[in-house]
């Protein structure tokens, strides 16, 4: 996946149960679509925590969807305990983290990888790297840009 690509479409269940398609955004809101390795683990937790931070100064201009495989369960009880106010989706099978170059060393994990998706549906940015700081970097910028 390469920038000016077509996010590829997809329809996953969020921590609210809702079934959330990527799709419906188009024309909407720009997405910042972030994937990270798991609920609960400091990384994971500063990662969502540094971007709900943000989150106020953005949500009018973008939708924020973070994956996991983590199921709809944990996500619930992780929202919950961070309040986090975007929807994080349940990739229990990795197959949308797999149509997302994703997938974790021998595909045991989802890696932290994060996507803007403009309002066409094609992906305007990549930020890779397992540490968070640059993914939290990342979503500071586009909230003072």
């Amino acid at each position: 996946m390469k920038i000016g690509d077509i996010a590829p479409d997809f329809e996953l269940e969020s921590n609210t149960g809702e079934k959330i398609k990527l799709s419906a955004y188009f024309g909407k809101k720009k997405i910042i679509l972030f994937f990270y390795v798991k609920n609960n683990t400091p990384g994971c937790n500063s990662e969502v925590n540094g971007i709900k931070s943000h989150y106020p100064k953005i949500s009018a201009k973008y939708e924020v969807i973070g994956i996991n495989q983590d199921s709809v369960e944990s996500h619930a009880n992780f929202c919950q305990k961070y309040d986090l106010p975007f929807k994080i989706l349940a990739d229990t099978n990795k197959r949308v983290a797999a149509l997302y170059q994703a997938r974790g060393v021998l595909g045991t994990y989802t890696k932290r990888i994060t996507y803007l998706i403009g309002l066409d549906g094609k992906i305007e940015s990549i930020i890779e790297g397992m540490g968070a700081s640059n993914h939290i970097k990342f979503v500071q910028n586009i909230a003072y840009s």
